[in-house]
């Protein structure tokens, strides 16, 4: 399970900018708590992919 971290250092963004705009670039999330997201690697990589054809 990747972080919000993890994926903004991938996506070369800010987090900050990432977690303003999760919802609305429609990332696939994993609800752990209230406090903790995560996206399973395989769901980012198929998002990823989805964006850059």
């Amino acid at each position: 399970m990747l972080s919000f971290e993890t994926i903004a250092e991938r996506m070369e963004l800010p987090k900050r900018t990432l977690l303003d705009n999760y919802k609305s670039w429609d990332i696939p999330v994993v609800r752990i708590s209230d406090r903790i997201l995560r996206v399973r690697e395989r769901d980012f990589e198929a998002w990823l992919d989805a964006r850059t054809e």
